[in-house]
């Protein structure tokens, strides 16, 4: 018998940008062969927290905090403007894609879940898949004008008689800003701050309940989001070098998937009269058909720290738990991430998220 899933009803969506404007707009290259076999205007990296507030049985404190984090998110954002920047084809004689924070802004969707979290965590039990996704939105980007599409969702979900979730699906070509910076500690440090200065006050982008009843119902979520991989990681130490092809060497056991290796650049003037800087961090995409070529460091690697991914956004509010997966996982996806371990010795971490087995 097939599990009835409810659906979330879209109330409100809103763009967030920086508060301040990016002034050197950051450029981040994109290196791969086949943009739509590798699945990179679709794969996203989704995160999502659940909250009880005491006291709240009316459900309000969910739309209270949507509100607040119209401004938190984007006083956060002037510190990683490159999450609301967008994708973009390179213009000149260089072909290929890079992703630029020109300030284009984040979606912010308010959605109202018609069941209380207690039911909804019924749900999750019996197809965990499908009610999770009703926590998310995302829309995938755009293959033909990938430069009009956001790469960055934030879902405030309320549930009936109190409770709420924020569920964050971002493109993977951004995922290690989430992952490898303390941007989620800092806007949730913001969002406290500014909490605990208004307990009298509305926030000023507050949706009121004469608008909750009024649905976005042409709004629909990309269906790649349903197909997930848990994420699990691993760390492996490695020669001193840390390049592109010493972390490779970390992947030999892995080669059904997918690899997106996120690599150190030494910046780059973008010349005289231009705002934008190159440089930073590069992302190499291997599809699991392409060769990878050998790797030019030497030693053998110590892999430990093995486990699943548990990220989440630490609100004040008391949390019900979080859940963490990758979108669009096909036969699955490895990012790997530089690190530094002491003084000498160098980390290569990798999360591995493969498809779901399916038992009969």
């Amino acid at each position: 018998m097939e599990t009835i899933v409810s659906k979330s009803m879209i109330a409100g969506v809103q763009s967030v940008m920086p508060v301040e404007v990016t002034q050197d707009r950051e450029v981040r290259s994109i290196s791969v062969g086949d943009p739509v076999g590798a699945r990179i205007f679709r794969r996203t990296l989704n995160i999502v927290t659940y909250y009880k507030h005491a006291g709240d049985s009316s459900g309000e404190r969910g739309w209270l905090v949507a509100g607040w984090i119209k401004e938190s998110l984007g006083r956060a954002l002037t510190e990683q403007p490159m999450l609301c920047g967008r994708l973009r084809r390179k213009t000149g004689e260089e072909d290929g894609l890079e992703v630029v924070a020109n300030d284009s802004g984040v979606r912010l969707v308010e959605a109202r879940f018609p069941a209380s979290l207690p039911e909804f965590f019924e749900m999750v039990k019996r197809d965990k898949g499908r009610a999770e996704v009703e926590t998310v939105f995302w829309r995938d980007i755009d293959e033909v004008d990938p430069q009009f599409s956001p790469l960055f969702y934030v879902q405030v979900t309320n549930f009936e008689s109190g409770g709420y979730s924020i569920g964050i699906s971002c493109s993977i070509l951004i995922a290690d800003l989430l992952l490898e910076t303390d941007f989620l500690t800092k806007w949730a440090q913001i969002q406290s701050s500014l909490a605990h200065s208004q307990t009298t006050l509305k926030p000023i982008f507050y949706l009121p309940p004469v608008k909750r009843d009024k649905f976005l119902n042409e709004l629909a979520r990309s269906a790649s989001v349903l197909d997930r991989g848990e994420p699990l990681v691993f760390r492996a130490k490695t020669c001193s070098k840390m390049s592109p092809a010493c972390m490779k060497k970390a992947l030999t056991d892995r080669k059904t998937a997918d690899v997106l290796l996120f690599v150190d650049k030494e910046h780059e003037g973008g010349g005289e009269n231009s705002t934008s800087k190159r440089g930073g961090m590069k992302v190499e995409i291997h599809t699991r058909d392409e060769v990878i070529s050998d790797y030019d460091c030497v030693g053998d690697l110590e892999e430990a720290d093995v486990g699943v991914l548990d990220v989440s956004l630490a609100f004040e509010d008391k949390s019900e738990g979080n859940t963490c997966w990758v979108g669009s996982i096909s036969n699955g996806v490895v990012f790997v991430f530089p690190s530094t371990f002491g003084d000498t010795k160098s980390v290569v971490k990798s999360i591995v998220a493969l498809p779901n087995k399916v038992t009969h």
